[in-house]
C-alpha cells in the first residue's frame, strides 16, 4: 500500500522552455529532505500535458536516480496522454525507468463514454506489470468516474484511484465497497483537503500540492495523524486548510513556483504559455507572510533559501 504525504511535484524549466534537470533534481531532494514520502511525476502540476513523452521519461529517470539516495520513497509516474497509443508507450517506458506505480488521467479534450474509458485503461493495465491507478480529475479530462466503472476497472486489474474532486458520496462508496469486499484496491487523495474524514475511511495517502513549497506542514500533519497526536494533527489540518484557501488565487502550478520564490529559493520557470508575475509583484511578499504566519502558528522552524 502507498502511504503518507506525496507531492504532485512541479517540473522546472529554463526561460527558453527547455527542461532544467538540475533545478528539478534539487527540488526533489529538498522535498524528500523535508519529509515528503513520494513523487507523482508529470501530472497537472508537473506540466505533463505540455511535455513530450521523451521529456517525461527524462523526469522519470531523474526521479529514479534521486531515490537511490533515499530509502522508502514512492515514485508514481503520470502517463496519461490525449490518446491511447502514446499513453501505453509512456506507461511501458515508465515501467522500464523503474517506477513503482503508474497513474493516468482519462484521455482529455474530447468527450468519451464509459466504454472508451474502460478500453483505454484495459490497454494500459495489459501493457505493464506495475500497479496502475486511474486519476479522477474531471476538470481537466471532461470525464467523471462512477462507482460501476471503477468496479469494472478493478476487476480488470486496476489497483487504485487517485481522486482530486473529493465528492464524498462517490469516494466513500468506492473506499468502503472495496474494503468490505476485500479487493486489492487503494484510494489515494489527489489533494491535502479532506485528509481527516478520508483517513477515518481507511485512506492512507494524499498527493498534496502544498508539498511543493511547504512540505514541513504536510509532514507535521501526517506524522501527527499517524501517531494519533490529535491535538497537533487537528491544528495542523486547520492551518493547512486556511493556507491552501489563500493560495488558490491562480493556477496551482504558478502558485508553487511563486511560493518557492517567495521563500527565497530558485524556482525556475513553468513551461509557456504559463507565466510568472514579475519579481517586484507584491503578491510574493503576501505569500511569504502567509507562509510565515502558518509556520509560526504551528511552531515550525521557518527557513529562507539562500
Amino acid at each position: 500500500m502507498i502511504t503518507g504525504s506525496l507531492v504532485p511535484n512541479i517540473t522546472m524549466f529554463n526561460q527558453d522552455g527547455t527542461l532544467d534537470l538540475g533545478l528539478t533534481e534539487w527540488h526533489m531532494r529538498w522535498m524528500f529532505d523535508h519529509g515528503v514520502d513520494g513523487l507523482f511525476l508529470t501530472g497537472s502540476y508537473g506540466a505533463g500535458p505540455l511535455m513530450t513523452n521523451e521529456e517525461r521519461v527524462e523526469i522519470f529517470k531523474l526521479a529514479k536516480k534521486v531515490t537511490k539516495d533515499y530509502a522508502g520513497k514512492t515514485l508514481i509516474a503520470h502517463v496519461g496522454c490525449i490518446d491511447t497509443v502514446n499513453t501505453v508507450r509512456l506507461a511501458i517506458a515508465a515501467q522500464d525507468a523503474g517506477m513503482d506505480a503508474l497513474g493516468a488521467v482519462p484521455p482529455f479534450y474530447y468527450k468519451h463514454d464509459d466504454s472508451v474509458i474502460i478500453q483505454y485503461y484495459k490497454e494500459i493495465i495489459e501493457a505493464v506489470d506495475v500497479p496502475v491507478f486511474a486519476y479522477n480529475n474531471p476538470g481537466t479530462s471532461r470525464y467523471t468516474f462512477s462507482v460501476s466503472v471503477v468496479e469494472k476497472l478493478q476487476s480488470m486489474g486496476l489497483k487504485g484511484l487517485k481522486d482530486s474532486p473529493l465528492q464524498v458520496g462517490f469516494l466513500s462508496s468506492v473506499a468502503y465497497k472495496m474494503q468490505l469486499e476485500k479487493k486489492d484496491f487503494q484510494v489515494i487523495l489527489g489533494t491535502s483537503t479532506g485528509w481527516f474524514p478520508f483517513y477515518h475511511m481507511g485512506v492512507r495517502a494524499a498527493i498534496a500540492g502544498m508539498n511543493n513549497w511547504a512540505p514541513e506542514i504536510m509532514t507535521l500533519l501526517v506524522s501527527a495523524t499517524e501517531s494519533e497526536d490529535w491535538d497537533t494533527a487537528h491544528k495542523a489540518y486547520v492551518v493547512m486548510m486556511d493556507l491552501s484557501k489563500k493560495m488558490h488565487f491562480t493556477d496551482s502550478t504558478i502558485v508553487s513556483h511563486m511560493a518557492l520564490k517567495a521563500r527565497g529559493y530558485e524556482a525556475g520557470f513553468p513551461r509557456k504559455p504559463m507565466l510568472l508575475p514579475e519579481s517586484d509583484d507584491k503578491t510574493y511578499e503576501q505569500i511569504l507572510n502567509w507562509i510565515k504566519d502558518a509556520f509560526a502558528t504551528l511552531d515550525i522552524e521557518f527557513s529562507l533559501g539562500q
